[in-house]
């Protein structure tokens, strides 16, 4: 199989990394459409070459977003089999309907200019930080932390949208949808589990650990008020305890540039360091308007000329001028919307 001949790159540190089998397994479950799940594989090819670059997109979430999962090349120099192979994949995004496809990796020259050639820009670093295995500090949690409760939904909401950067929401493009259904943690099951630590009626802190994107991995989220940091180790210690007991399947977390002030609480829950990272997302499509006027022509009856009585309306000064029938009728067509995919 060709794809397998291709050489790696590599993605998202908070992801597992994919072997050949795995890589083989999607790429025959392609070509079977009710077995394909929720990957799909792209390939590029030249005349002479065969295929020399190849990407594997996971669609996840209500709004069916693209992750970029994988990434091949048969020449990791070769910029313009990355840049193919993105660009389809980024045009079957949009034509399935998604809005947006992201992508996570660490900084490589030649990827990231093809990303940009494909119209993604970055919008957030990252720090990735894996649990230590070795060290099983199970602490009981404190009095000030409980589990998520289906009223919790809102509060989290409202405090995601006060500690997270703006530009970062509109890039994420997440709703209350995403805190919901918390349940506790079930090896081999897809589940998330949040907690929260609240304070005179509001939520102030929140951990959320997840095996939602992959069984395997346990992700875990932390919005965390900038005034509550002290209690930051108390939440995300009650959310690894959980994760401790999915034997065997590692935690790991992303911590954002404008949180990096967490890093001390995440090591002295047991976590460390493993690397940076750039987060990208490429919109798909760009909502437009055009405005077309028809008119009905007949005998040209022009009206007198007039001056705009309301300021602001064409201006003061300004004249108006129609075309129609003797009646004067004029027959607009209303603005029809219409999409363009990038």
């Amino acid at each position: 199989m060709p794809v397998c001949t291709a050489v790696p790159i590599q993605l998202d540190l908070t992801r597992p990394h994919r072997t050949w089998v795995w890589i083989a397994g999607r790429v025959l479950r392609e070509t079977i459409g009710p077995l394909r799940g929720n990957v799909r594989f792209r390939v590029a090819r030249r005349r002479k070459d065969g295929v020399v670059g190849a990407a594997a997109f996971n669609v996840l979430g209500p709004d069916l977003r693209w992750h970029l999962e994988s990434l091949l090349v048969q020449s990791p120099d070769d910029g313009a089999a990355v840049d193919a192979v993105l660009r389809r994949g980024v045009i079957d995004a949009g034509s399935a309907g998604a809005r947006r496809v992201f992508a996570r990796l660490p900084g490589d020259d030649i990827v990231d200019a093809a990303l940009r050639r494909s119209g993604f820009v970055p919008y957030q670093h990252e720090s990735v930080f894996v649990l230590n295995d070795d060290s099983d500090r199970r602490e009981l949690p404190s009095s000030r932390v409980r589990r998520v409760h289906p009223a919790d939904v809102w509060g989290v909401h409202q405090l995601y949208l006060e500690v997270v950067p703006r530009q970062v929401q509109y890039a994420d493009a997440v709703t209350s949808r995403l805190w919901e259904g918390s349940r506790p943690l079930k090896p081999g099951a897809r589940r998330a589990s949040g907690w929260v630590i609240e304070d005179n009626g509001r939520i102030r802190g929140y951990a959320r650990v997840s095996t939602l994107e992959d069984p395997h991995v346990a992700r875990l989220d932390l919005l965390i008020d900038p005034d509550m940091r002290l209690l930051a180790v108390e939440v995300i210690r009650a959310a690894t305890n959980e994760a401790r007991n999915l034997h065997g399947v590692p935690c790991v977390t992303s911590l954002p540039g404008y949180s990096q002030e967490l890093s001390q609480a995440l090591q002295e829950a047991g976590f460390f360091h493993t690397g940076d990272q750039t987060a990208w997302v490429c919109y798909t499509t760009v909502p437009a308007r055009s405005y077309i006027v028809a008119v009905e022509l007949g005998t040209p009856a022009t009206v007198e000329s007039q001056r705009s009585r309301v300021p602001g309306l064409g201006g003061a000064g300004m004249t108006s001028v129609e075309y129609g029938d003797r009646g004067g009728a004029v027959r607009k067509v209303p603005p029809a919307p219409h999409e363009t995919h990038a």
